[in-house]
């Protein structure tokens, strides 16, 4: 296998030390090339460590057609383009990491390397180590008994570093040092082996210490996970160097010696005797390990390592985004989280798609946001919310008026119109907790009922008896969809599958709920019996992410939000973006088209977010933005 490497600093250097070892043990990796920006850096760098052929540009190396594998060592706010860059060239790819700056990035390389067929890998460097196994394989023994905790530090004082210090270099402690200690607690506890198979995270408290240029400095982080198991964590860049991994059992406890490299571990018995000193084995410098494992996948045909697959690297991406995200750690060339949902002073137009001619009609202008417009039964009128509050809007006529919901004041966008007529059935966001629960609230001005005790509950369908709901609701760190009883009672999961599940929606005759899910690793909409059983992907769009699949009462058109895959992640739904409407026609017995672009506008959370179609099925209504400030 000839490597190359797309880089020339510190890291790459490590590489290629590794590189020559397997070179020299006739392992079947040569040094073949390296590229710089800077020619006669390269040329240095290739005389250095043995490295046949040299480029001045990363665009050489990428257009070389005797390179199988690149190793991408550059600093981690470049990956990004060095990827892009790379993959026009249809490369198979070793990504140093942080595999990119953030969770949009990745998934959309993740996207586009799948869609050209080529092998892309994380080189979390940690997760390919012998060591690894060693100690699964002594937790699984009962070595230490059953695992209980997990802490980690990983702190070096280099906060000197120009690139750690600068945000727009995607710099701060959490994606150089903090990966560390996180991978750490994923190896030991989110493992089936050990944790079993549904040990997610149901809990994260975490808090940074920032620098003054405005990244993350010192970090700690507590992570609770499903079967009772936690991790307490920390990294620093400023701190005095700390590299050590503690795995505590019931009857002892394991002590790792570098979390990077794991260089060595002790056993220690439940009495804190030392009962074992292991120095697993190393060819060279450790990095070694994932380019054998990137080579053995290359020669199985494989286009991802099982030691680091992409969707565990979505998985890290996405919680670290999560993490910055409560610190307001944001970096220059991302949008901030209060960018994206500040929607003081927006415009919203209420307005009517009409299939057969492809024309809109405005309804209504509004100077505030008002979301998610649900068509009546006897198509006489929309309802839809705004400022918390779930209002009627007349067809004829144009009157608006508020529906009576008493403290029922905090409504979001997901509503159902009961089919009796009486009311609706709202999401709403209850004082005590801030969490959305279900209720009904009636046309009549009787009071409130509470449907879903259990939160967060969010409303999406109803059957068309108005006998049971269907809604997403997060339970232990997962979100899923569920069914329950519009009169209230025990609530049934519908979905299992990894990652956001959300949107269900009955079609007219109650046998199937359309919905969408992330399962695939971009949002995509899904349909499934009432009862949750064949559950199968109805849209494939390798770009974008599709949200809220609606079925007309017919039966035979299906209207959907679909973001682009450089405007959001994957399991993100978020107001201010442009987006585009899609339609899918067709039916069970003749098969359904793809989905095709009906409409560009700007809009996303709100546009459509529960059925908002016109009875006769010719027609639905939604909602667009305009930005005043």
């Amino acid at each position: 296998m000839k490597l190359g490497i797309l880089g020339s600093g510190y890291i790459a250097a490590k590489m290629a030390e590794a590189v020559k070892a397997l070179e020299k043990n006739n392992l079947g990796v040569d040094a073949y090339a390296v590229a710089s920006r800077d020619l006669s850096r390269a040329q240095q760098f290739a005389k250095s460590n043995g490295f046949q052929k040299a480029y001045g540009s990363y665009r050489e190396l990428a257009e070389d057609p005797n390179v199988d594998l690149i190793y991408i060592a550059t600093p981690h706010s470049e990956h990004y383009s060095n990827i892009l860059l790379c993959l026009e060239s249809g490369k198979n790819l070793l990504v140093e990491k942080a595999f990119t700056a953030n969770a949009l990035q990745a998934s959309e390389v993740t996207a586009l390397a799948k869609e050209k067929g080529v092998f892309l890998c994380e080189a979390m460097w940690t997760r390919f180590l012998p060591a690894v196994q060693m100690i699964k394989d002594r937790i699984a023994r009962g070595t230490i008994g059953k695992v209980q905790s997990i802490e980690a530090d990983f702190s070096q004082p280099i906060s000197h570093v120009e690139r750690l210090q600068n945000p727009a270099l995607a710099g701060g402690t959490l994606l150089d040092l903090g990966i560390y200690s996180l991978t750490f607690a994923d190896l030991f506890l989110a493992d089936p082996q050990i944790g079993g198979p549904d040990n997610g995270i149901v809990k994260n408290v975490n808090k940074c210490v920032k620098f003054y240029t405005g990244v993350d400095a010192t970090d700690w982080i507590d992570l609770a996970y499903q079967n009772g198991q936690v991790a307490h964590l920390k990294t620093s860049m400023v701190a005095p160097p700390h590299n050590e991994g503690f795995i505590y059992g019931s009857e002892g406890f394991i002590q790792v010696q570098n979390l990077n490299d794991m260089e060595s571990f002790q056993i220690f018995d439940a009495a804190g005797t030392l009962v074992e000193k292991v120095t697993p084995p190393r060819i060279a410098n450790c990095y070694e390990y994932e380019v054998l494992a990137c080579k053995k996948a290359l020669e199985e045909d494989r286009k991802e390592c099982c030691e680091m697959p992409l969707s565990k690297t979505m998985q890290m991406m996405t919680l670290m985004d999560g993490l910055r995200q409560n610190w307001g750690v944001v970096y220059p060339f991302e949008q901030s989280a209060g960018e994206v949902w500040d929607r003081t002073g927006d415009k919203s137009f209420l307005q009517v798609y009409d299939i057969e001619t492809g024309k809109t009609k405005l309804l209504k202008e509004f100077d505030c946001v008002i979301e998610a417009p649900n068509w009546s039964a006897d198509g006489k009128f929309l309802t839809y919310n705004s400022n918390g509050r779930i209002y009627k809007y007349e067809i004829e006529g144009g009157k608006i008026s508020e529906v009576p919901s008493y403290y029922v004041d905090n409504c979001n966008n997901d509503h159902v119109l009961s089919p009796d007529g009486t009311g609706l059935y709202v999401s709403h966001h209850t004082k005590e907790d801030g969490l959305s629960r279900i209720y009904k609230i009636f046309f009549d001005g009787r009071q409130p009922e509470l449907v879903t005790p259990l939160a967060p509950s969010y409303l999406h369908g109803i059957t068309p008896d108005g006998k049971t709901l269907a809604y997403c609701a997060e339970r232990n760190g997962e979100y899923d969809i569920y069914t329950i009883p519009a009169a209230g009672g025990n609530e049934t999961r519908l979905t299992t599958a990894f990652g956001l599940n959300d949107g269900p929606e009955y079609d007219c005759d109650g046998e199937y709920i359309w919905f969408n899910s992330v399962r695939t690793g971009r949002m995509q909409a899904w349909r499934m019996k009432a009862d949750g059983s064949e559950q199968t992907q109805m849209t494939q769009d390798a770009h974008w992410n599709t949200w809220f699949p609606h079925i007309s009462p017919d039966r035979t058109k299906v209207v959907m939000l679909a973001y682009h895959e450089r405007d959001v992640r994957p399991g993100e739904h978020v107001p201010n973006k442009n987006i585009e409407i899609r339609l899918m026609t067709g039916s069970d017995k003749e098969g359904w088209s793809k989905p095709r672009t009906i409409l560009k506008l700007f809009g996303g959370q709100g546009t459509i977010n529960v059925n908002s179609w016109a009875p006769d099925s010719k027609s639905f209504a939604y909602v667009s933005y305009k930005k005043t400030r």
